[in-house]
């Protein structure tokens, strides 16, 4: 696998160049699906029938920092809609990110700098990745990388959701009275039954 070469680049430059490099690998990589999606193409079924079939990218499975890279999203905000950072605690809604309103980002952000640093200072302001000029998502027919990716299980469920409500109990209550409350719930088919508690527990799996 080629590697970015890190000499006398600084850390925000091998980013930069590195979201580049994803982009363009899977540009090529995925460049024949684009004329299919539009045109179709000739499928032969487990039937035997042929079929006109237009495949399209319909979902994206990754964690969030790749789910940041593939949308090209500013880490820290959501990869769904525009809110930023410091409004994902509110309760209001967001307006969603589209492909559109992401390809605007990127070239208002060409067309009013002048250098690759203020190119990366407008993107990251609006909540757009600093380092991409052209993703491999442009192009594509019937297809909105925003609304392909889905949700990381392990990263937003199990620890972003779980691990908050942890922390929020532990606010209530020390940990005696958490561990106590832990061991006196009854044992129930199905559901994990800590005999000794939270705290005692080093780390925690999916499956915990």
């Amino acid at each position: 696998m080629d590697k970015i070469l890190k000499d006398d680049l600084t850390s925000r430059e091998v980013s930069s160049r590195t979201q580049r490099f994803f982009h363009e690998s899977l540009h090529i990589i995925l460049e024949p699906l684009k004329k299919a999606g539009a045109e179709g193409v000739e499928i032969i079924g487990g039937d035997g029938c042929v079929r006109l079939v237009f495949p399209v990218l319909a979902c994206y499975v990754a964690d969030y920092p790749e789910q940041c890279l593939a949308t090209c999203c500013k880490y820290g905000t959501c990869p769904k809609c525009q809110a930023r950072a410091d409004e994902l605690a509110e309760l209001r809604q967001s307006a969603v990110r589209t492909q559109t309103w992401t390809m605007d980002v990127i070239e208002e952000a060409k067309l009013s700098t002048n250098t690759s640093s203020a190119f990366k200072t407008t993107c990251m302001e609006a909540g757009v990745g600093e380092g991409v000029f052209l993703p491999f998502w442009h192009g594509f027919p019937h297809c909105d990388i925003h609304h392909s990716i889905t949700p990381d299980v392990l990263h937003q469920l199990y620890q972003g959701i779980f691990k908050h409500m942890v922390e929020w109990l532990q606010s209530l209550m020390n940990e005696d009275e958490l561990d106590a409350c832990i061991r006196s719930l009854p044992p129930c088919y199905g559901l994990r039954h800590f005999k000794k508690g939270w705290s005692s527990l080093g780390q925690i799996g999916g499956k915990d």
